[in-house]
């Protein structure tokens, strides 16, 4: 598959019983809430302590990281409206894109990250990627259950910088 308008994620994807609908500027609180769960911070590359001027900038660049195809951001729903998180998926400009997620704590244990992540597998299966990638800092016993759970294993790590300091990132793969 060549050329990343063909890569480009759609508005939203159904990851039943959960909804995955792009990031938008009202939903700063989301991230607002997001960067002040201690362990999002701790375990991804969320920063602390957002604002509502810092998060509708944070989501801004996002958009126009979606607008150039290079990656897409998602709010995950639940059937009752209630926003659990973001998810999404990056590095769509190389042969193997990304996923990533983030949930708030009153939305773990309901299989939603999991669903979201097997949406956007789904997705990147269907426009042609022959394999997804997924990283998470060595220790994330939770975030390692998901990608088992979604199919991937691991296939190597490296030492990255997250928030100033040096971690060891756990890369994991699946087949399409």
């Amino acid at each position: 598959m060549r050329g990343a308008a063909r890569r480009r994620p759609p508005d939203s994807l159904s990851a039943p019983p959960f909804v995955l609908t792009a990031l938008t500027e009202e939903d700063w609180p989301v991230e607002v809430a997001l960067s002040a769960t201690p362990d999002v911070v701790a375990w991804t590359y969320y920063p602390a302590g957002l604002d509502e001027q810092a998060a509708r900038e944070r989501i801004g660049r996002q958009r126009q990281r979606a607008a150039q195809g290079i990656a897409r951001r998602y709010v995950l729903w639940d059937a009752a409206g209630t926003e659990l998180g973001t998810c999404g998926i990056g590095a769509l400009d190389a042969a193997e894109p990304e996923v990533f997620y983030a949930l708030l704590p009153a939305a773990r244990g309901r299989g939603a990250a999991t669903s979201a992540v097997l949406a956007l597998v789904e997705w990147a299966r269907s426009v042609g990627c022959a394999t997804v990638a997924l990283k998470t800092i060595e220790g994330n016993a939770a975030s390692e259950r998901v990608a088992r759970r979604a199919g991937f294993t691991c296939s190597g790590g490296s030492v990255e910088e997250q928030h100033g300091r040096p971690v060891r990132l756990l890369r994991w793969t699946r087949v399409t």
